[in-house]
C-alpha cells in the first residue's frame, strides 16, 4: 500500500499547472511577474502622499504669508469663569489619559491572546485583529469626549 502524503509544494505546482492550462493568454512565463501590480500600486500611493503633502504645505504657507484672506470673525467673549475652565481642562486631560491607559491595558491582553491563538491557528488573524481594534477604540472614545469638553469650554 502506497502511503504518499501530498506536500504543499505538490499543491502549488498543480495549481500553477492548472492556471497555465486554463489561461488562454499563453504560457506561464509570459504572464506578469507576481507582485508587480503591488509595486505599481505602492508607487501610486507614494505619489499621492507626496502630492497631498505639497498641497497642504502650499496652503499653510499661503495662509501664513497673507496671500489668502482669513475670515475676520470677532472672538466671542467668554461667559465662564477661570475656575470652570481649569476644571474643564482637567476633565479633558483625565478623559484622554485614563482612556489611553485603559486601551493600552486592553490591547496588551487582547494582543497577547491573539498572538497565542494565531500561533495555533493562523486563519484566526483577521478575527484577532478586529478584537485588537475594538480595544483601541476605547482611546478614541476618550479623545472624542475630550474634544466635546473643550468645545463646550469655548
Amino acid at each position: 500500500m502506497d502511503s504518499h502524503r501530498p506536500s504543499p509544494d505538490d499543491f502549488r505546482s498543480s495549481l500553477s499547472d492548472l492556471a497555465a492550462r486554463s489561461d488562454p493568454s499563453g504560457p506561464a512565463a509570459a504572464q506578469a511577474v507576481p507582485g508587480a501590480s503591488r509595486r505599481r500600486y505602492g508607487r501610486w500611493l507614494v505619489l499621492l502622499n507626496v502630492a497631498l503633502t505639497l498641497v497642504a504645505a502650499g496652503t499653510v504657507l499661503a495662509l501664513l504669508s497673507g496671500a489668502l484672506p482669513a475670515a475676520d470673525v470677532p472672538l466671542p467673549t467668554r461667559a465662564v469663569s477661570d475656575t470652570v475652565v481649569s476644571w474643564g481642562l482637567l476633565a479633558a486631560a483625565l478623559s484622554t489619559g485614563l482612556c489611553a491607559l485603559g486601551a493600552a491595558y486592553a490591547v496588551s491582553h487582547v494582543g497577547a491572546a491573539a498572538l497565542g491563538a494565531m500561533g495555533e491557528r493562523p486563519e484566526l488573524a483577521g478575527r484577532a485583529l478586529i478584537f485588537v481594534g475594538l480595544a483601541e477604540g476605547i482611546a478614541i472614545y476618550g479623545l472624542i469626549i475630550s474634544i466635546m469638553i473643550l468645545a463646550r469650554l469655548g
